[in-house]
Protein backbone atom coordinates (compact mmCIF):
# COMPACT_ATOMS: atom_id res chain seq x y z
CA UNK A 1 0.00 0.00 0.00
CA UNK A 2 1.40 3.34 -0.95
CA UNK A 3 0.36 6.60 1.20
CA UNK A 4 1.85 9.85 -0.83
CA UNK A 5 2.99 12.24 2.37
CA UNK A 6 2.68 15.77 0.57
CA UNK A 7 4.46 18.67 2.91
CA UNK A 8 5.94 21.60 2.26
CA UNK A 9 9.47 20.97 2.41
CA UNK A 10 10.98 24.77 2.39
CA UNK A 11 9.57 28.30 2.64
CA UNK A 12 7.11 29.15 5.93
CA UNK A 13 5.48 25.63 6.12
CA UNK A 14 8.71 23.82 6.13
CA UNK A 15 9.40 24.54 10.09
CA UNK A 16 6.70 21.89 10.34
CA UNK A 17 7.63 19.34 8.28
CA UNK A 18 9.92 17.31 10.18
CA UNK A 19 7.36 16.75 13.16
CA UNK A 20 4.76 16.06 10.50
CA UNK A 21 7.56 13.35 8.70
CA UNK A 22 8.28 12.08 12.42
CA UNK A 23 4.34 11.40 13.03
CA UNK A 24 3.68 9.49 9.93
CA UNK A 25 6.51 7.45 9.35
CA UNK A 26 6.22 6.10 12.90
CA UNK A 27 2.32 5.03 12.36
CA UNK A 28 3.59 3.06 9.04
CA UNK A 29 6.26 1.42 11.18
CA UNK A 30 3.39 0.23 13.66
CA UNK A 31 0.70 -0.75 11.45
CA UNK A 32 3.48 -2.70 9.75
CA UNK A 33 4.67 -4.14 12.62
CA UNK A 34 1.15 -5.51 12.94
CA UNK A 35 0.54 -6.79 9.32
CA UNK A 36 0.16 -4.00 7.42
CA UNK A 37 -3.12 -2.74 5.86
CA UNK A 38 -5.12 -5.84 4.52
CA UNK A 39 -1.66 -7.99 4.32
CA UNK A 40 -0.35 -5.31 2.26
CA UNK A 41 2.54 -3.26 3.65
CA UNK A 42 2.98 0.82 4.20
CA UNK A 43 5.03 2.00 1.54
CA UNK A 44 5.66 6.17 2.73
CA UNK A 45 6.05 8.13 -0.38
CA UNK A 46 7.35 11.95 0.72
CA UNK A 47 6.75 14.84 -1.64
CA UNK A 48 7.25 18.44 -1.43
CA UNK A 49 4.14 20.35 -2.20
CA UNK A 50 5.87 23.28 -2.77
CA UNK A 51 4.41 26.95 -1.51
CA UNK A 52 2.17 27.79 -4.52
CA UNK A 53 -1.63 26.08 -5.85
CA UNK A 54 0.33 25.37 -8.95
CA UNK A 55 3.48 23.38 -7.81
CA UNK A 56 0.91 21.59 -5.03
CA UNK A 57 -1.32 20.66 -7.49
CA UNK A 58 2.00 19.63 -10.15
CA UNK A 59 2.80 17.43 -6.73
CA UNK A 60 -0.69 15.99 -6.01
CA UNK A 61 -0.76 14.59 -9.57
CA UNK A 62 2.39 13.21 -9.50
CA UNK A 63 1.31 11.09 -6.64
CA UNK A 64 -2.07 10.25 -8.03
CA UNK A 65 -0.86 9.20 -11.48
CA UNK A 66 2.89 8.61 -11.72
CA UNK A 67 3.50 7.42 -8.29
CA UNK A 68 -0.21 5.45 -8.51
CA UNK A 69 -0.50 6.36 -4.72
CA UNK A 70 -3.65 4.34 -3.20
CA UNK A 71 -3.82 7.40 -0.19
CA UNK A 72 -2.67 10.82 0.46
CA UNK A 73 -2.00 12.56 3.78
CA UNK A 74 -0.81 16.57 3.44
CA UNK A 75 -0.29 18.86 5.68
CA UNK A 76 -0.53 22.52 3.09
CA UNK A 77 -2.16 26.12 4.42
CA UNK A 78 -5.89 26.46 2.92
CA UNK A 79 -4.89 28.07 -0.96
CA UNK A 80 -3.10 24.83 -1.52
CA UNK A 81 -5.33 22.78 -0.06
CA UNK A 82 -7.99 22.88 -3.16
CA UNK A 83 -5.05 22.12 -5.55
CA UNK A 84 -4.00 19.33 -4.02
CA UNK A 85 -7.73 17.95 -3.95
CA UNK A 86 -7.72 18.97 -7.73
CA UNK A 87 -3.93 17.19 -8.98
CA UNK A 88 -5.45 13.55 -7.43
CA UNK A 89 -8.58 13.90 -9.41
CA UNK A 90 -10.13 11.88 -7.11
CA UNK A 91 -7.71 8.16 -7.90
CA UNK A 92 -6.97 8.80 -3.73
CA UNK A 93 -8.22 9.99 -0.68
CA UNK A 94 -6.82 12.72 0.94
CA UNK A 95 -6.28 13.13 4.45
CA UNK A 96 -5.53 16.66 5.98
CA UNK A 97 -4.40 17.69 8.83
CA UNK A 98 -3.66 21.23 9.04
CA UNK A 99 -5.92 24.06 11.55
CA UNK A 100 -8.08 25.20 9.01
CA UNK A 101 -10.85 27.44 9.07
CA UNK A 102 -13.60 25.23 8.91
CA UNK A 103 -16.10 23.39 6.33
CA UNK A 104 -15.78 21.01 3.68
CA UNK A 105 -12.96 20.82 2.25
CA UNK A 106 -14.47 18.88 -0.84
CA UNK A 107 -15.46 15.18 -1.79
CA UNK A 108 -13.09 12.63 -1.20
CA UNK A 109 -11.02 14.55 1.73
CA UNK A 110 -11.35 13.86 5.93
CA UNK A 111 -10.37 16.41 7.90
CA UNK A 112 -8.24 15.92 11.53
CA UNK A 113 -7.33 18.93 13.10
CA UNK A 114 -9.50 21.78 14.91
CA UNK A 115 -10.71 24.98 13.16
CA UNK A 116 -10.51 28.90 13.92
CA UNK A 117 -14.18 28.97 15.62
CA UNK A 118 -13.26 25.83 17.88
CA UNK A 119 -10.04 28.10 19.15
CA UNK A 120 -11.33 31.09 19.08
CA UNK A 121 -14.72 31.39 20.75
CA UNK A 122 -13.62 29.96 23.74
CA UNK A 123 -10.34 30.91 24.07
CA UNK A 124 -11.19 34.69 23.75
CA UNK A 125 -14.14 34.05 26.06
CA UNK A 126 -11.54 33.24 29.04
CA UNK A 127 -9.54 35.82 28.40
CA UNK A 128 -12.21 38.58 28.63
CA UNK A 129 -13.37 36.39 32.08
CA UNK A 130 -9.59 35.77 33.38
CA UNK A 131 -7.40 38.64 32.27
CA UNK A 132 -10.88 41.33 32.13
CA UNK A 133 -9.29 41.90 27.83
CA UNK A 134 -11.72 44.17 26.14
CA UNK A 135 -9.74 45.34 23.31
CA UNK A 136 -8.96 43.04 20.42
CA UNK A 137 -7.01 43.39 17.21
CA UNK A 138 -6.38 40.65 14.42
CA UNK A 139 -3.52 40.66 12.37
CA UNK A 140 -2.40 37.47 9.78
CA UNK A 141 -1.11 36.83 6.45
CA UNK A 142 -3.15 38.02 3.41
CA UNK A 143 -4.49 34.52 2.15
CA UNK A 144 -7.26 32.87 2.50
CA UNK A 145 -7.33 31.24 5.98
CA UNK A 146 -6.69 34.44 7.94
CA UNK A 147 -9.39 36.52 5.79
CA UNK A 148 -11.85 33.71 7.23
CA UNK A 149 -10.18 33.96 10.46
CA UNK A 150 -10.37 37.47 10.23
CA UNK A 151 -14.33 37.29 10.46
CA UNK A 152 -14.39 34.66 13.17
CA UNK A 153 -12.58 36.64 15.31
CA UNK A 154 -14.76 39.34 14.82
CA UNK A 155 -18.20 37.11 15.91
CA UNK A 156 -15.85 35.60 19.04
CA UNK A 157 -15.37 38.93 20.65
CA UNK A 158 -18.75 39.83 19.59
CA UNK A 159 -19.95 36.66 21.87
CA UNK A 160 -16.81 37.77 24.76
CA UNK A 161 -18.35 41.39 25.06
CA UNK A 162 -15.23 42.63 23.88
CA UNK A 163 -14.16 45.62 21.47
CA UNK A 164 -12.55 44.46 17.70
CA UNK A 165 -9.90 47.73 17.65
CA UNK A 166 -8.40 46.69 14.25
CA UNK A 167 -6.76 44.36 12.16
CA UNK A 168 -3.95 44.14 9.41
CA UNK A 169 -3.26 41.67 6.24
CA UNK A 170 0.01 41.65 5.43
CA UNK A 171 1.46 39.80 2.49
CA UNK A 172 3.79 36.28 3.25
CA UNK A 173 7.52 36.68 3.70
CA UNK A 174 7.47 40.71 5.05
CA UNK A 175 9.65 41.59 7.63
CA UNK A 176 8.94 45.19 8.20
CA UNK A 177 6.60 45.19 10.90
CA UNK A 178 6.85 48.62 12.43
CA UNK A 179 3.49 49.97 10.99
CA UNK A 180 1.54 47.26 11.76
CA UNK A 181 2.66 47.30 15.62
CA UNK A 182 2.16 51.08 15.76
CA UNK A 183 -1.61 51.00 15.07
CA UNK A 184 -1.56 47.66 17.83
CA UNK A 185 -0.09 50.26 20.15
CA UNK A 186 -2.21 53.12 19.56
CA UNK A 187 -5.64 50.92 19.32
CA UNK A 188 -3.87 50.07 22.76
CA UNK A 189 -5.10 46.25 22.38
CA UNK A 190 -5.64 43.94 24.99
CA UNK A 191 -5.30 40.56 23.20
CA UNK A 192 -3.76 40.69 19.81
CA UNK A 193 -5.23 37.47 18.15
CA UNK A 194 -2.40 36.26 15.28
CA UNK A 195 -2.52 34.15 12.10
CA UNK A 196 0.06 33.84 10.25
CA UNK A 197 2.07 30.76 8.40
CA UNK A 198 4.98 29.29 9.86
CA UNK A 199 8.20 31.06 9.98
CA UNK A 200 6.22 34.49 9.78
CA UNK A 201 4.77 33.91 12.99
CA UNK A 202 7.90 33.23 14.67
CA UNK A 203 9.46 36.86 13.05
CA UNK A 204 6.22 38.32 13.77
CA UNK A 205 6.31 37.30 17.48
CA UNK A 206 10.14 38.18 17.37
CA UNK A 207 9.22 41.96 16.68
CA UNK A 208 6.10 42.19 18.58
CA UNK A 209 8.16 41.43 22.17
CA UNK A 210 11.01 43.37 20.45
CA UNK A 211 9.29 46.80 19.99
CA UNK A 212 7.92 46.28 23.75
CA UNK A 213 4.73 45.22 23.50
CA UNK A 214 4.36 41.71 25.04
CA UNK A 215 4.20 43.11 28.63
CA UNK A 216 1.08 44.65 28.42
CA UNK A 217 -0.70 42.77 25.45
CA UNK A 218 -1.62 39.21 25.20
CA UNK A 219 -0.78 37.15 21.75
CA UNK A 220 -3.16 34.40 20.78
CA UNK A 221 -1.76 32.16 17.95
CA UNK A 222 -3.53 30.05 16.03
CA UNK A 223 -1.65 26.85 14.54
CA UNK A 224 1.76 27.82 16.82
CA UNK A 225 2.85 24.81 18.13
CA UNK A 226 6.39 24.01 20.17
CA UNK A 227 8.38 24.18 16.84
CA UNK A 228 7.74 27.65 16.32
CA UNK A 229 8.10 28.53 20.09
CA UNK A 230 11.83 27.32 20.07
CA UNK A 231 12.35 30.11 17.40
CA UNK A 232 11.72 33.04 19.54
CA UNK A 233 14.53 34.81 21.86
CA UNK A 234 14.68 34.77 25.14
CA UNK A 235 11.63 36.54 26.23
CA UNK A 236 9.99 36.49 23.15
CA UNK A 237 7.16 33.86 24.37
CA UNK A 238 6.13 36.81 27.55
CA UNK A 239 2.43 36.78 27.50
CA UNK A 240 2.20 34.43 24.48
CA UNK A 241 -0.66 31.72 24.16
CA UNK A 242 -1.62 29.30 21.86
CA UNK A 243 -4.41 27.04 21.25
CA UNK A 244 -4.18 23.59 20.22
CA UNK A 245 -5.70 20.00 20.75
CA UNK A 246 -2.38 18.41 21.71
CA UNK A 247 0.78 19.93 23.67
CA UNK A 248 3.96 17.89 24.83
CA UNK A 249 3.58 19.06 28.58
CA UNK A 250 -0.46 18.44 28.60
CA UNK A 251 -1.42 15.30 26.78
CA UNK A 252 -4.76 14.07 25.44
CA UNK A 253 -5.88 10.76 27.46
CA UNK A 254 -3.62 7.88 25.73
CA UNK A 255 -1.04 9.79 24.38
CA UNK A 256 1.77 9.31 26.65
CA UNK A 257 2.72 6.36 25.34
CA UNK A 258 2.70 7.36 21.92
CA UNK A 259 5.03 10.39 22.78
CA UNK A 260 7.19 8.14 24.17
CA UNK A 261 7.47 5.83 21.12
CA UNK A 262 7.95 8.55 19.43
CA UNK A 263 10.94 9.63 21.24
CA UNK A 264 12.45 6.54 21.84
CA UNK A 265 12.06 5.73 17.33
CA UNK A 266 13.58 9.50 16.67
CA UNK A 267 16.45 10.10 19.93
CA UNK A 268 15.87 13.62 19.78
CA UNK A 269 16.36 14.04 16.28
CA UNK A 270 13.18 15.45 15.26
CA UNK A 271 11.01 18.16 17.12
CA UNK A 272 9.29 16.94 20.33
CA UNK A 273 5.76 15.26 19.03
CA UNK A 274 3.19 18.30 18.33
CA UNK A 275 -0.67 18.40 17.52
CA UNK A 276 0.75 17.96 13.96
CA UNK A 277 2.42 14.79 14.68
CA UNK A 278 -0.59 13.65 16.19
CA UNK A 279 -2.35 14.39 13.11
CA UNK A 280 -0.13 13.05 10.66
CA UNK A 281 0.22 9.54 13.08
CA UNK A 282 -3.64 9.08 13.20
CA UNK A 283 -4.05 10.31 9.59
CA UNK A 284 -1.95 7.21 8.77
CA UNK A 285 -4.37 4.89 10.92
CA UNK A 286 -7.26 6.60 9.24
CA UNK A 287 -6.15 5.33 5.85
CA UNK A 288 -6.00 2.25 7.06
CA UNK A 289 -9.13 2.05 8.72
CA UNK A 290 -11.10 3.67 5.50
CA UNK A 291 -9.62 0.39 3.61
CA UNK A 292 -10.38 -1.92 5.84
CA UNK A 293 -14.01 -0.24 5.68
CA UNK A 294 -13.90 -0.49 1.90
CA UNK A 295 -12.85 -4.43 2.17
CA UNK A 296 -9.74 -3.28 -0.19
CA UNK A 297 -6.68 -1.24 -0.69
CA UNK A 298 -7.84 0.55 -3.39
CA UNK A 299 -7.49 4.76 -3.87
CA UNK A 300 -10.70 5.05 -5.94
CA UNK A 301 -12.93 3.46 -3.95
CA UNK A 302 -11.08 4.91 -0.60
CA UNK A 303 -11.42 8.72 -2.13
CA UNK A 304 -15.22 7.43 -3.01
CA UNK A 305 -15.91 6.45 0.66
CA UNK A 306 -15.04 10.10 1.50
CA UNK A 307 -17.33 11.84 -0.96
CA UNK A 308 -19.81 12.58 1.62
CA UNK A 309 -18.55 14.70 4.38
CA UNK A 310 -16.62 12.56 7.37
CA UNK A 311 -17.20 13.98 10.55
CA UNK A 312 -14.36 14.49 12.73
CA UNK A 313 -15.83 12.29 15.51
CA UNK A 314 -16.63 9.55 13.38
CA UNK A 315 -12.97 9.55 11.72
CA UNK A 316 -11.51 9.38 15.30
CA UNK A 317 -14.16 6.54 16.12
CA UNK A 318 -12.97 4.40 13.09
CA UNK A 319 -9.23 4.78 14.69
CA UNK A 320 -10.47 3.65 18.10
CA UNK A 321 -10.44 7.05 19.69
CA UNK A 322 -12.76 9.86 20.97
CA UNK A 323 -13.09 13.54 19.18
CA UNK A 324 -11.78 14.10 22.77
CA UNK A 325 -8.76 13.67 21.02
CA UNK A 326 -9.22 17.27 19.59
CA UNK A 327 -10.27 18.81 22.66
CA UNK A 328 -8.97 22.55 22.66
CA UNK A 329 -6.40 23.26 25.05
CA UNK A 330 -5.15 26.74 25.57
CA UNK A 331 -1.40 27.57 26.56
CA UNK A 332 1.07 29.87 27.68
CA UNK A 333 4.73 29.84 26.79
CA UNK A 334 7.32 29.01 29.03
CA UNK A 335 10.65 29.18 27.78
CA UNK A 336 10.66 26.55 25.15
CA UNK A 337 7.10 24.78 26.62
CA UNK A 338 3.73 25.45 26.85
CA UNK A 339 1.72 25.22 29.60
CA UNK A 340 -1.74 24.01 29.40
CA UNK A 341 -4.00 26.95 31.19
CA UNK A 342 -7.54 25.59 30.01
CA UNK A 343 -8.92 22.85 28.36
CA UNK A 344 -12.14 23.62 26.71
CA UNK A 345 -14.80 20.56 26.21
CA UNK A 346 -16.10 20.94 22.37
Amino acid sequence: MKIGLILSHEGLAGIWTLACQGGALLAAAELNAAGGVLGEEIEIVEIDSGDTPASAYKAAQRLAIEENVDAVIGMQSSDLRPAVRRGLGGLAPYVYTSHYEGGFCGPGTAQLSCTDGEVLNPSLDWMARRHRAKRFFFVGNDYIWPRVAHGTTEEAVNFAGGQFVGEALIPFGARDYDAVLDRVRKARADVVVIAMLGEDAVCFNRAFADHGLARNAIRLNLAFDESQLMGLADGGGENLYAAQPYFDTSRAPGRDALAERYDACFSGQRPVMTANSVHCYDALHLVAAIARQVGRVDGCQMAHFLRPRLKRDHAYRMIGRTDADARVRLAEADGVDFVVRQAFTN
